[in-house]
């Protein structure tokens, strides 16, 4: 009889620091054909040289690892890739930091075909510790789904919170999944072992948890590639029952003052519990950068040369349903080009970081 190829699920809020578990796994030295199924695939940093080829939306690595991208259906992705001459020994599912694993789960239980080729193995809820503490209301509610579900539960960052905060947040966690496994850690540094172990998952802890209905919407997207900057906005019916996440996108050619930056990013809303993009800034304008917002931290990194490409700025923000007030952030955000700042003197580090003063 054919093994059933093990799944992880990994799951957790946004910003929890999930991308940063998979590119730990992907530059692992593990001797095993792991293949992780992503949503946003430009966000798993593979370096080139360990890339031995490139297939559609699915690229190989050196270390026997195999990384795809998840377009519009999770069973056929699985599928097609357990049909390969050589399948994975194993699968590791990344869920959106918005989602419900619940549903993701159920994929492999309520499919005949993927039961019988699958086995659920181990639901992993990463965690941000710090911002965990910050959660209220619906989002509150999300992160708390997604952790009642796992059976591993891996506390991230704990190096940026008190001693006796990270006890009280495994205390709660102790009371609500008494019978998980859980883990401090941080960077995403997850023992290899514990995301690919035997987990205690059945189909009588997926039937005692309810499923949440959730909806991301695109509230609005700014744009600034000229004299005359524009704004979308799309209109939804929500239900109480709904949890319901707004995106906002901005767009500019024009470059970013570092420090102008800086002070808007520090002061953006809390509601607003995760940005990433690319930045373009005019402190260092050969530069490429990448701003990541998860919590309270924001990092800005410098990862590239634009070379032949024309710079630009391109910003994601997700956070509570009407918590974003577009025209207020376009109004700020153009207000940070440096044709509308003054130029700061100081000298340019490669990476900064800082904390959001909300």
């Amino acid at each position: 009889m054919i093994p059933k190829i093990p799944i992880t699920i990994l799951t957790g809020f946004l910003g929890a620091g999930k991308t940063t578990l998979l590119n730990h796994l992907l530059h692992s030295d593990h001797g095993l054909r792991i293949a992780v199924l992503v949503n946003d695939f430009g966000q798993v940093n593979i370096d080139a040289q360990l890339i031995v080829g490139i297939q559609g939306e699915t690229v190989s690595l050196a270390n026997g690892c195999i990384c795809c991208t998840i377009r519009d259906d999770l069973e056929t992705a699985v599928l097609t890739l357990i049909q390969a001459p050589t399948p994975p020994e194993y699968i590791v599912i990344e869920a959106s930091g918005v989602s419900d694993p619940k549903a993701v789960a159920l994929t492999f239980i309520m499919s005949d075909e993927l039961r019988a080729k699958t086995k659920l193995d181990t639901i992993l809820a990463m965690i941000d510790t710090e911002q965990l503490l910050k959660l209220d209301g619906k989002s509150a509610r999300l992160a708390e789904q997604q952790i009642i579900i796992a059976d591993l539960i891996v506390l991230n960052k704990v190096d940026l919170v008190p001693k006796k905060a990270v006890r009280f947040v495994k205390k709660t966690l102790r009371e609500l999944v008494p019978q998980a496994r859980m883990i401090e850690t941080t960077y995403g540094r997850v023992p290899l072992e514990l995301i690919l172990s035997e987990g205690q998952h059945t189909l009588e802890t997926l039937q005692q948890t309810a499923t949440l209905d959730i909806h991301v919407h695109p509230e609005s997207s700014t744009s600034n590639d000229g004299p005359h900057a524009h704004v979308h906005e799309h209109e939804h019916e929500h239900h109480d029952h709904t949890l319901v996440f707004t995106t906002w996108r901005y767009h500019s050619t024009q470059p970013f003052n570092y420090q102008a930056l800086h002070e808007v990013m520090k002061t953006l809303p809390p509601t607003i519990y995760r940005a990433k993009g690319i930045v373009y800034l005019s402190d260092s304008p050969e530069r490429k950068h990448v701003l990541q917002l998860a919590g309270s931290r924001i990092n800005l990194s410098h990862v590239d040369i634009w070379d032949v490409q024309p710079p630009y700025n391109e910003l994601i923000f997700i956070g509570e349903a009407d918590s974003i007030d577009a025209q207020m952030l376009q109004a700020r955000f153009d207000a940070c080009l440096a044709e509308n700042t003054p130029q700061d003197s100081d000298s340019y580090p490669d990476t900064r970081s800082w904390v959001r003063e909300t």
